[in-house]
């Protein structure tokens, strides 16, 4: 848990400054558009000039959250230019859902020119994260990895400060906590998640509107790259480890990108036997990006980590070097260890 001594430096270091950059990871999920969303709506509220700025497309069915298209980094605009000044004078960098390099692609590049030759940020960083992963790249950190959901701190700042919590705020942030726990099926849902979930309930957010938009929106396209992704698993271990793939002529054929890959592992997890996944995803570069879950009884952040890649003990990914045999050969040696089985079983 964070105590009251760091988010009160955060409510100060809000507080200070009037400009404020605002991003989170790449492949933005729920709970960082939900964050992003809401934070938006607060600093705006406290009559801050708040930009987003995301580090890759938001997905289609996270669109709604937003209230107008923010600029994408590296297609919209270049860090370099940041540090030019083209979004303007920034005084406040704020980093939700993400605390490692790792996950902020090009935006590393932006935060490191930011340092001074004496290794002190020109611009001050404020990260609010739930990952076990970090590299301690905020100067104040609210930090909580036993909560499901960075949305859950984003409440809890905003009740520590004593901001209103507006109905577009309820209803990002219970996309942020319900995304991040699977409509709440994953074993990360607790008391604290379902106390908050009411909360903003109570305060505009609806639930039944807000799973339509999410979950009963899919394009035929993305519903087609599902059946491609599906059509390929496989199951190992006494049929405990469930790995799937999708290639490049996937998306190509179905018309999709890589946004549209979100939350497709989870499918197979609807097999009884099944206890952890992988999903292996094509990219251009060459690269594998290997996305991981599990039930609870394997820690899957660990073996991203193994591959410089980070997340939770239930969800976590790296990328990995191709070709795609090779990395799943990675994965499935590491898996088997976890379960105590040989790879070749």
């Amino acid at each position: 848990m964070i105590d009251n001594c760091d988010f009160r430096k955060a409510v100060d270091l809000i507080g200070g400054y009037n400009t404020v950059l605002l991003t989170t990871h790449t492949k933005p999920d729920g709970d960082a558009c939900g964050c992003v969303a809401a934070l938006c709506e607060v600093l705006t509220a406290l009559g801050k000039k708040v930009q987003a700025l995301m580090l890759t497309e938001v997905p289609q069915w996270y669109e709604f959250l937003f209230t107008e298209k923010a600029p994408v980094l590296g297609k919209d605009i270049l860090a370099e230019q940041i540090l030019q000044g083209r979004l303007g004078e920034v005084d406040l960098i704020l980093i939700v859902d993400a605390d490692s390099y790792s996950q902020l692609g090009d935006f590393e590049q932006f935060l490191k020119q930011n340092n001074t030759q004496y290794g002190r940020r020109h611009k001050p960083v404020l990260v609010i994260d739930h990952h076990v992963t970090s590299d301690g790249v905020g100067d104040v950190q609210l930090v909580d990895s036993s909560a499901a959901a960075t949305g859950l701190i984003v409440l809890d700042l905003i009740k520590h400060a004593g901001w209103a919590v507006t109905e577009r705020m309820a209803e990002a942030l219970f996309v942020a906590i319900a995304t991040d726990t699977g409509w709440f099926q994953f074993s990360n849902t607790d008391s604290r998640v379902y106390a908050a979930c009411a909360e903003l309930t109570d305060a505009g957010a609806k639930p039944t509107q807000v799973y339509d938009k999410l979950y009963n929106n899919f394009s035929h396209g993305r519903f087609r790259l599902m059946l491609a992704m599906l059509a390929t698993l496989e199951l190992h271990f006494d049929g405990r480890f469930a790995v799937q793939h999708i290639l490049l002529r996937d998306f190509e054929r179905t018309g999709t990108t890589y946004a549209d890959t979100e939350n497709l592992i989870n499918e197979c997890h609807r097999i009884g036997t099944v206890k952890a996944s992988a999903l292996f995803v094509e990219l251009k570069d060459g690269r594998i990006r290997c996305s991981l879950r599990s039930k609870g009884g394997v820690d899957v952040s660990k073996i991203a980590a193994k591959f410089g890649g980070g997340g939770h003990k239930s969800a976590a990914g790296a990328y990995l070097p191709g070709p795609l045999e090779n990395a799943k050969r990675l994965i499935l040696d590491e898996i088997a260890g976890e379960l105590g089985q040989t790879a070749g079983q």
